[in-house]
């Protein structure tokens, strides 16, 4: 058991025994825990006192909150993940995320690294509490804006850093989409990680990677990547089969396009296979043409790859056209 996570559970426990529910939260900084708290609406009747913002209350600050790490025992809330925003947390570990309507979105779209223990003592804590009180808990659920517990669709937030677990989760993704229905083998893995982990060492003005959120799950990413001064290449272009035919394809690869005419590139280029026909009809629907076919022995079978290329109208181009009508 993390030590902090334990400690955000003692808080919840003490609450628990003042009648109150069982949420608890730690502020952490330089491996030392500065900032205590848990829910308390109960035991003050005050519907804003929830674990989150009565740790970050009582938390003995040595400079701002830039450089701590959040523990709770369960996913915060709007009013909790706001603070987080605007204090510029960087980090919140949570203990489970399943008991009530959170803001793990809305945390992560604004660079907040989430992560989620999933743990059981967390989960058995709250589930007993609502089993043991579910008219008061009903009566909280009921002064919460009735769009966060009745969503119509799961959001998809888009970013643009790295976290950590990115590079091989995305490196996994490809593996066990297109591997299995392609006959690949590991050797694909290689082809994906190593130049993906390569740009992710970067930092270049040039180059911008979009990763797609669902629910906190990476769903799809791209990448545009310096070939030269005047050349981009578009890599790892990946949509989940869950977010397939909601336009999220062409949302990543049409901003990745206006992002390079922005950074002054002249064209952009990508590979593909000729046996993944949903991602050459986007491609070609955008502008791309084909310029090369080659077919070869590569990831333990034949495959053929195909190049295409689309030319760029840059920013600069696009505005002197603008001044000279």
């Amino acid at each position: 058991m993390d030590i902090f996570m334990q400690a955000a559970i003692d808080e919840a426990l003490e609450g628990l025994l003042e009648d109150g529910v069982p949420i608890g939260a730690v502020l952490v900084e330089n491996g030392k825990i500065i900032g205590r708290g848990r829910n308390r609406r109960v035991q003050q009747h005050d519907q804003l006192m929830h674990a989150e913002i009565d740790c970050l209350r009582r938390a003995r600050l040595t400079g701002g909150y830039h450089n701590t790490t959040l523990y709770s025992t369960l996913m915060p809330c709007y009013l909790c993940a706001g603070a987080v925003v605007q204090f510029g947390i960087k980090k919140v570990v949570v203990g489970e995320a399943k008991s009530a309507p959170a803001a793990r979105d809305f945390m992560l779209s604004h660079g907040i690294e989430v992560l989620d223990l999933d743990n059981a003592k967390c989960k058995n804590m709250m589930e007993d509490y609502i089993q043991r009180n579910p008219a008061l808990w009903d009566k909280f659920l009921a002064e919460l804006n009735p769009d966060l517990l009745n969503p119509s669709e799961p959001s998809i937030s888009i970013r643009h850093h790295f976290l950590s677990g990115d590079v091989g989760y995305i490196t996994y993704l490809h593996a066990v989409l297109y591997a299995p229905e392609q006959g690949w083998d590991h050797t694909f893995d290689s082809y994906v990680a190593l130049p993906l982990a390569q740009f992710a060492l970067r930092c270049s003005a040039q180059e911008r990677i979009w990763i797609a959120e669902r629910e906190g799950r990476i769903v799809g990413c791209v990448a545009i990547v310096k070939f030269s001064e005047k050349e981009a290449q578009l890599r790892w272009l990946l949509l989940h089969p869950d977010v397939r035919g909601l336009g999220l394809g062409r949302k990543l690869v049409e901003e990745a396009l206006a992002f390079s005419r922005d950074a002054g590139y002249s064209s952009v280029f990508l590979w593909t296979v000729s046996t993944l026909p949903a991602a050459t009809g986007l491609y070609r629907s955008v502008g791309f043409h084909e310029i090369e076919e080659l077919t070869h022995e590569l990831w333990g079978c034949q495959v053929t790859e195909v190049k295409y290329e689309l030319e760029l109208e840059c920013k600069k181009e696009r505005t002197t056209a603008i001044l000279a009508q």
